[in-house]
């Protein structure tokens, strides 16, 4: 073996202690035995290389042709030396030091851009060829994720909405199955495949040391196949999974039931907090899972075509508890004929402590299904800051007499208008509502329109008036927008106020920048698609420059 005055990265990583023992080094052309020193130093000079280069490997398990004699004393040297060398390798875990050497060992350009990253996520966005000048290659992406499967600093990776090559799908499951330290794994629009998903399940099956607990496949067609695959070996995993969002992947009932399956575990009842499986069909398989306890937080079901009514009935047996979101838009509250409303409603939101967000939008809502939200939540003191979007719900009447913890108040029905005034006279009565959407509530005769308009303003000026957002976007009101307008100059409780695509025009932009000359309140003001031409928005520069 030659010597050299340098070494290539993982060349030297092949000499075994055994060979440099015997090797000679060539002096004044006299050929001398390599001393027990220089040994040493080579020895250290080897394991200090390697450990900088790939932090997760260990080199004194390299010494495999050792001497007897020198056994014991060079594995005392290594172990040394990487004690020494742990958690000192550098920027981000040693990433640049091992990109490098790979691209140097596949005798590929080493890129700039590429080492620059961040601690605890990688993004392959970032890295997408597509995305960055000079275009990245596929090669160069794989090299970095490679590196990445060394490295004991980055605990996430993530793309979306970039295809992932094949080339590089081979290096993320390489990582998936060997990096001690990943706990993420989020693949959203990435182009894959069930054949993708399947290979993920081996890989998570061969690493006993895995630490994942979040995985995200969103928007990949990896079907059935894939999804049966994966749940086979989720509970398996010595990581309990927390997060799980596999939306729109083309499951069916079978996908979902294998899911259930792995869910039926007690680990998963303590562990999972998020679940995310909407645009998928087939949910009612999950319905066992939630009404036994569990600690789900975070749920979205929306566009599975899932009956609310009987999901309520499971979900006030399970997990009301500790439920903070539930998106269940895009669904029909039942797929019975009988039009009795299940009472599993109201016993969910009265007894909610941590709710934070239910999204209803364009669902097929009774009236009595929400009347008994409203009753549930009128009677729940738990709940602050609850934010409810109704937004384009099948509902004919929202009447309720007793303030209720809704501090988000979502309401573009399209089809409220007979009940605008009866609706404002039940939000007055509201202590907690800050945020109110009421947009494409507005097709009206004028003389209603602006009665309806006048009562809105009267609310929010109120003395004790608690909105402090306020929305009426996509109504299309036109000059009836300057009755609101015209009250921001003397309103002291908003602070954000939407009035886009209403075609305000050119004079209300006029009326808009006399408000503002006075308004010292609010803070954020939405007012695109409105038809306001050069001139208004000069008029609305110069009030807000004085």
């Amino acid at each position: 073996v030659k010597v050299e005055s340098s070494f290539s990265y993982l060349e030297i990583s092949a000499i075994t202690v055994g060979h440099l023992y015997q090797v000679t080094c060539m002096q004044n052309y006299s050929f001398t035995l390599m001393t027990m020193e220089d040994l040493e130093t080579v020895v250290r000079h080897v394991t200090t290389s390697l450990k900088k280069i790939f932090p997760d490997s260990s080199p004194g398990r390299l010494l495999k042709k050792v001497p007897m004699d020198l056994q014991d004393q060079l594995r005392k040297l290594t172990t040394s030396v990487e004690e020494q060398l742990n958690g000192t390798q550098g920027p981000c875990g040693g990433f640049s030091e091992t990109y490098a050497a790979l691209c140097d060992f596949n005798e590929f350009p080493c890129r700039e851009e590429v080492k620059w990253v961040s601690r605890s996520w990688c993004s392959l966005g970032f890295l997408a060829p597509a995305e960055h000048p000079p275009p990245l290659s596929h090669r160069d992406v794989a090299l970095a994720v490679a590196a990445l499967s060394f490295n004991h600093w980055f605990t996430r990776i993530s793309n979306r909405d970039s295809r992932v090559s094949p080339e590089v799908q081979e290096q993320i499951l390489y990582m998936i199955n060997r990096s001690p330290r990943l706990e993420e794994v989020c693949l959203e629009s990435s182009g894959l495949r069930p054949d993708f998903a399947q290979r993920m399940a081996c890989a998570l099956r061969d690493h006993t040391g895995s630490v994942l607990h979040t995985i995200n496949l969103s928007a990949n067609p990896i079907e059935d196949k894939g999804v049966v695959a994966l749940s086979q070996q989720l509970e398996k995993l010595p990581q309990t999974l927390t997060h799980l969002s596999l939306s729109k992947v083309s499951l069916s009932p079978k996908g979902v039931a294998s899911l259930a399956q792995a869910f039926s575990l007690k680990s998963f009842s303590t562990s999972l907090h998020q679940l995310d499986l909407s645009g998928n069909a087939g949910c009612l398989c999950l319905f066992t899972f939630l009404s036994r306890e569990n600690a789900v937080s975070y749920l979205d079901l929306s566009g599975t075509d899932c009956p609310l009514d009987t999901l309520f009935v499971s979900l006030s047996a399970g997990c009301c508890s500790k439920m903070a979101y539930l998106s269940l838009s895009r669904n029909t509250f039942s797929h019975r004929k009988a039009k009795e409303v299940t009472r599993s409603v109201r016993d969910f939101f009265s007894r909610s402590e941590e709710l934070k967000y239910v999204g209803l939008a364009g669902t097929r809502l009774p009236a009595d299904a929400l009347r008994l939200m409203l009753q549930g939540l009128a009677t729940n003191t738990h709940l602050t800051g609850l934010e409810v979007d109704l937004s384009s719900c099948e509902v004919c009447v929202i009447r309720h007499k007793h303030s209720v913890s809704i501090s988000h108040l979502v309401l573009c029905l399209e089809g409220l208008e007979s009940d605008m005034v009866t609706l404002i006279l039940s939000i007055g009565r509201s202590h907690s509502i800050r945020h109110l959407a009421l947009g494409r509530n507005f097709a009206m005769k004028s003389r209603a329109l602006s009665d309806v308009l006048h009562r809105i303003v009267q609310l929010i000026q109120e003395e004790e008036c608690p909105i402090e957002s306020l929305s009426v976007s996509d109504s299309k009101l036109k000059t009836g927008t300057t009755i609101l307008i015209n009250s921001l100059g003397r309103n002291l409780s908003l602070t954000t106020i939407d009035i886009s695509g209403n075609c305000i025009g050119d004079t209300g932009a006029k009326m808009l920048a006399k408000a503002l000359l006075i308004n010292t309140r609010l803070r954020t003001l939405v007012w695109d698609r409105n038809n306001v031409t050069a001139a208004g928005l000069t008029d609305v520069a110069n009030a807000l420059e004085k």
